[in-house]
């Protein structure tokens, strides 16, 4: 987006649509309504939404017929266009997310109990003169005007005049309210971003990943770490809709199966067995789509406003499917698609509660919405073998898949770029994608790719690489896997060796891995960590299970990675940690928020009360630091950042 977009953009914000709430009302006659009868209607036209959509849409119309009448001055646009209502609605202009961001304008306006109360009256008024005159008000009389539905409660006669007030005020409404938006500086294609037209060229797509470059940003907040768990170790719990779900500080993350409508972006959860049949196809494949979503989604400052447009055939060169002869190019590319579906099949529930605010929050979307799948190829030729003379053309295999999808409302709140301190890297929801991690094969290797998935968004948030050897596979494999192991020789011979596999494949693509010499002797690890060792060495005491599940494993991802991920926190603390006050001006001491002690905690496997009782303070105190309620004294900033190896 070019710098004159954004600063137009910006032109447009809610705050600034509207001067005041009298410029964005229509002119009132002087006229008392009783005060109870208004406040009623008041209260109908907020609950009802119909006055306000009504509104909206024609917002929507008189935006498109800006941009056509500009397209027409440069000789663009087509002069024949019989009804502008269904042309802008013929390019989606009408959608519910185009009205809904059309809504984010108004906001300040709608907020504003006047701005109700002069549009009640405007259209109380014209009712009651409607009835005393007994003939409709002249300036309700609007030739083509679009109409509320009647009100099934009311009277037929009565319902039929409220739909032509109503619909007359939201057309006077509408009006008001494009004029203060001001187009006359937007372009053409401004507007066409304003109203969310998709380009009917389906070959514009976003800039591929990894031209050029062996890494990528991508996000790793909290949801794209539990969906990518989701879809990777089947931890899913049963019940009349099977679910996901990870304990966050006070509250929870839970993923679900949902079913999505492309012509209106609902969605609805998927019930038992539908649901697990769904689930059952998940696994790293489905994973690395959404890594590509999130490092995509890192690209803008407001990602749920964000189209996602990918060919598949790009995905095919990441995956490294091109090399692949066993499936054609049409096979890949529907195996492509119907990752994008399953990916887009979970849905996100985040719940929050405020133990002493006693309130509580919960939201529910789809984590990714999908817009569109299109697929392109060569028509083929067909002759009837019955009918020589009968000659037919049909749709040969796809060449080329376009994807579109966009991120769900969820981002609003975790890749927000403008929320804290206005950087990306202070919300420290970024890492770092290697594209060799999408090349890694989860047919042969299964368990590696689970690994470098998982360890990529946890790399963000574990700085240390430390992990117990049990604790990632508690991460990666289903329940039962443990139970299984401990009771099959050869089935947990078969894990250590997978196990052992998985590491050298992240150390041939440079990650670092060390063994700690306290909890994870020789005798267990892998053979290509070890060099000269005498043969008796490598044999396994009687009780290695248990050690090696309790074993500590350091995984870093590689130098480069490292590097950045640091400057990316250097960066961070410059911008959001002030200056300490201290008789050594250049030394500043390393200050641990309440969010990274959260995040602290739950790397490590530790819930606030085993916190709380290491240093001997109540829990409660604990709760308080993590929302921000107390800040967290040197002492225990000590203490803390020791047990935690901040």
């Amino acid at each position: 987006m070019s710098a004159n977009v954004v600063k137009r953009r910006k032109k447009m914000q809610p705050s600034t649509v509207v001067a005041s709430v009298e410029q964005a009302a229509i002119v009132l006659p002087n006229v008392a309504i009783d005060v109870v009868r208004l406040q009623t209607y008041v209260g109908k036209l907020r609950c009802g939404r119909s006055f306000l959509n009504l509104v909206l849409i024609n917002v929507a119309t008189g935006i498109n017929q800006h941009r056509l009448r500009q397209m027409r001055l440069q000789g663009e646009g087509n002069a024949d266009i019989i009804s502008l209502y269904s042309e802008t609605e013929k390019i989606g202009a009408l959608q519910k997310q185009t009205i809904a961001r059309l809504e984010k304008l108004f906001k300040a306006v709608l907020k504003n109990e006047a701005f109700w109360e002069q549009t009640a009256t405007w259209i109380l008024t014209r009712l009651d003169q409607w009835k005393s005159q007994r003939r409709m008000p002249a300036d309700c009389s609007i030739p083509g005007i679009l109409s509320v539905e009647t009100d099934s409660t009311l009277p037929e006669e009565e319902a039929w005049q409220e739909s032509i007030v109503m619909s007359a005020c939201a057309f006077y409404t509408a009006g008001e309210w494009l004029r203060n938006l001001d187009l006359s500086g937007f372009s053409v294609e401004d507007v066409e971003k304003l109203l969310g037209i998709r380009s009917t060229d389906s070959s514009v797509t976003d800039p591929v990943l990894f031209e050029g470059r062996e890494l990528e940003r991508v996000a790793t907040g909290y949801p794209i770490l539990t969906g990518a768990q989701a879809l990777i170790n089947s931890q899913w719990e049963d019940g009349e809709y099977p679910y996901w779900k990870k304990l966050v500080g006070d509250g929870f993350i839970q993923h679900n199966i949902v079913r999505q409508s492309s012509t209106n972006q609902q969605f609805e959860l998927v019930p038992g067995k539908a649901a697990w049949e769904i689930i059952q196809q998940f696994g790293p494949e489905a994973a690395y789509v959404l890594l590509i979503f999130s490092s995509y989604a890192t690209d803008s400052d407001e990602p749920w406003e964000q189209q996602l447009r990918i060919k598949g055939t790009d995905l095919i060169k990441l995956f490294g499917w091109d090399k692949r002869t066993d499936i054609n190019l049409g096979q890949k590319l529907k195996k492509i698609g119907h990752l994008v579906e399953l990916v887009c099949s979970l849905s996100v529930l985040i719940s929050n509660i405020n133990v002493g605010a006693n309130r509580y929050n919960v939201a529910r979307g789809a984590m990714w919405l999908l817009e569109e799948l299109e697929y392109a190829g060569q028509l083929a030729l067909t002759v009837d073998e019955d009918q020589p003379g009968s000659i037919h053309y049909g749709a040969g295999d796809p060449d080329e898949l376009y994807i579109k999808v966009r991120p769900g409302s969820w981002t609003e709140k975790f890749l927000n770029a403008k929320d804290l301190n206005g950087g990306k890297e202070a919300l420290c929801q970024y890492g770092y994608l290697a594209k060799s991690t999408l090349q890694i094969n989860p047919y042969r290797q299964r368990l590696a790719s689970k690994l470098a998935i998982f360890l990529t968004i946890m790399s963000r948030i574990r700085r240390d690489g430390r992990y117990e050897v049990g604790t990632l596979l508690e991460r990666l494999e289903p329940k039962e896997l443990m139970e299984t192991v401990k009771n099959s020789k050869q089935r947990r011979n078969t894990l250590i060796t997978q196990w052992d596999n998985a590491l050298l494949t992240l150390h041939e693509l440079g990650w670092q891995i060390d063994f700690d010499a306290a909890t994870y002797p020789k005798c267990i690890r892998p053979d290509w960590s070890l060099t000269d060792e005498p043969e008796q060495l490598r044999t396994r005491p009687r009780n290695w299970l248990f050690i090696w599940l309790k074993a500590i494993v350091t995984i870093k991802p590689t130098v480069l990675i490292q590097e950045k991920l640091g400057a990316a926190r250097s960066s961070s603390k410059q911008r959001s940690e002030p200056l300490a006050l201290s008789d050594d001006s250049s030394e500043r001491s390393r200050v641990v928020t309440g969010a990274e002690l959260l995040v602290a905690l739950d790397a490590k496997g530790w819930s606030k009360a085993h916190l709380a009782k290491t240093l001997g303070v109540d829990r409660s105190l604990i709760t308080r630091w993590v929302k921000g309620e107390r800040v967290i004294q040197p002492k225990h900033q000590n203490q803390i950042q020791a047990l935690l190896e901040f």
